[in-house]
């Protein structure tokens, strides 16, 4: 792995996924083509989707031999609120400052490991979870009440459990392999055999 904190290692474009507490950085040396940072300035613009805009983190490049750089230290990114994010880039022409959008998208930025005790299951892991406890009769009044298509799991026969787990199970095992393959771990599928 290389060094993340050497600016020459940074991503060429804008993350999917920031965590809160980590230091941010990515660089857009294409923009520097077309818009010299001599005569020209990068900012972000990221608003959080589910706030009706009131969350909102303004983010400005620096100039590094004729590059954007973007980083943005921890201590910053610790007090941003985690979510989904839409995010503008803008340039900004300094002779008479009028500006124009050149990049847009979404990331998310996930809670900090670190400092934040929640509960960070994915949604299928808590479900499957459940559906084991209620066929195992060891199921809490939580996990009993939770509810699938409609129906609490309490209420369902052992044959609709049994067929709710097989599928959530298929959706554990895909975030897994996904999870692996990120790593660049074989995704688990290949069985391996010797002559």
């Amino acid at each position: 792995m290389s060094n993340k904190f050497d600016s020459t290692n940074y991503p060429d474009s804008e993350p999917d996924v920031l965590y809160l507490g980590d230091q941010w950085n990515w660089k857009r040396d294409d923009l520097a083509t077309d818009y010299p940072t001599s005569s020209y300035a990068l900012t972000y613009s990221a608003r959080l989707l589910d706030s009706a805009g009131a969350t909102e983190i303004e983010i400005s490049a620096s100039e590094v031999n004729n590059s954007y750089l973007i980083s943005v230290a921890s201590t910053a990114t610790i007090n941003y609120t985690a979510g989904e994010y839409s995010w503008r880039a803008f340039i900004t022409r300094a002779s008479d400052s009028n500006r124009i959008t050149v990049d847009e998208g979404l990331f998310t930025i996930e809670k900090d490991y670190a400092t934040d005790s929640g509960d960070y299951r994915t949604h299928a892991r808590i479900v499957l979870q459940a559906l084991e406890a209620t066929l195992e009769s060891r199921a809490s009044i939580d996990q009993m009440s939770m509810s699938i298509a409609g129906r609490s799991l309490s209420r369902m026969s052992p044959t609709e459990l049994r067929e709710w787990r097989a599928h959530y199970k298929t959706l554990v095992l895909a975030e897994e392999r996904k999870s692996r393959l990120k790593r660049g771990e074989g995704s688990g599928s290949t069985i391996k055999v010797q002559f």
